[in-house]
């Protein structure tokens, strides 16, 4: 690239190490010029890399032209205020921002500013996410009638990040997990009409939900969203059913497994699930009876930071819009309302 763009990250805990830093020195459009970080790791891991203790030196540096909030959730939308006043373009870790009223103002300050605002949503690149999307695009389902999406793990004692629950500020898993079904499903079927939602506390010593039963309500359907930290067998991931036919998706997307292991965003089949994995679809349409595995995408979380890149250089427009993410946290509001009063909450309300 002619002009990369000098990147700071904040924060180099699971967010920082694996979702963000890697692919910002795999891509040729950034230079990870600096990392906000208090432990020793981000220094053995980039070298090269301007290690500092304090986020002002980060708002100082005038070379700086993008920062990424990688901190906890209950620092974002500060954080990111200070960055726009700044005069730098923020990418905002999910959540975006605690409550929808700081989603408004950090996109009134942006534009106030003439900053570029990014949610990191980069869930819309899992592989089976794009497939569905694709088979949905061609028709294959019709219209949809029942959906279904779990994000499940097997959790049973709070150990990692044990910060997202025990801090009741954007804590638990609806914030957590939840925001990345709750983005997907708005993106394929668009704004719902309200939510009902219970949330659950399961596991000693969580002040804040870490599982939950989510339903977005359409007119025809409800898009059920749940996870849950005690399933050893996970089911399905996807159910979808239409029309004109269904698709059934086991496995998750394999690239923050990769991204555990060190590998490299862009390397040899990334992105790549086994054929195993590969969803079932049955489907009628266009008069022709199918039956059997349809291959899955292959994922693909650098086309945000693509995205991000095209956006600032002004060629492209963004793939994930503050006002989107915006709407996610409203809905998070009203299913929290809904737990409470145990009732649907219609969403403009």
């Amino acid at each position: 690239m002619k002009n990369p763009i000098n990147t700071a990250i904040i924060g180099f805990g699971l967010s920082g190490q694996v979702f963000h830093a890697p692919f910002i020195r795999a891509n040729p459009g950034f230079v990870l010029k600096t990392i906000v970080t208090q432990g020793d790791l981000a220094g053995k891991l980039y070298p090269a890399t301007l290690i500092s203790r304090n986020f002002d030196e980060v708002l100082a540096d005038q070379q700086i032209e993008l920062v990424i909030v990688a901190s906890p959730n209950r620092f974002h939308f500060e954080q990111a205020a200070q960055i726009l006043r700044a005069g730098k373009h923020v990418i905002v870790e999910k959540p975006f921002t605690p409550t929808s009223a700081e989603a408004q103002q950090l996109i009134e300050l942006a534009e106030k500013s003439d900053c570029l605002l990014f949610p990191f949503h980069n869930r819309r690149w899992d592989g089976d996410f794009l497939t569905l999307k694709q088979i949905i695009s061609e028709g294959l389902l019709g219209e949809i009638r029942d959906y279904q999406v779990h994000f499940d793990r097997f959790n049973p004692v709070i150990t990692r990040a044990s910060w997202r629950y025990s801090n009741t500020i954007a804590g638990g898993t609806l914030y957590d997990l939840g925001i990345h079904l709750i983005d997907q499903a708005v993106n394929l079927l668009g704004k719902p009409e309200g939510v009902f939602c219970r949330l659950f506390n399961q596991r000693a010593g969580s002040v804040v939900d870490d599982s939950f039963d989510l339903k977005l309500i359409y007119p025809k359907m409800n898009a059920s969203l749940r996870a849950s930290v005690f399933v050893k067998e996970p089911g399905p991931r996807f159910i979808v059913h239409g029309t004109q036919g269904s698709y059934i998706k086991y496995g998750i997307d394999p690239q923050e497994a990769a991204l555990r292991e060190g590998k490299i965003p862009g390397s040899k089949n990334w992105g790549t699930e086994p054929v195993k994995n590969h969803g079932l679809l049955h489907t009628q349409a266009y008069g022709n009876l199918y039956r059997g595995k349809y291959k899955t995408l292959p994922g693909n979380y650098m086309a945000f930071f693509d995205n991000i890149y095209n956006t600032i250089s002004g060629n492209e427009k963004p793939e994930v819009k503050a006002e989107e993410a915006m709407l996610n946290i409203q809905i998070i509001e009203k299913a929290i309302e809904s737990n409470r009063l145990k009732c649907i909450i219609p969403l403009n309300s």
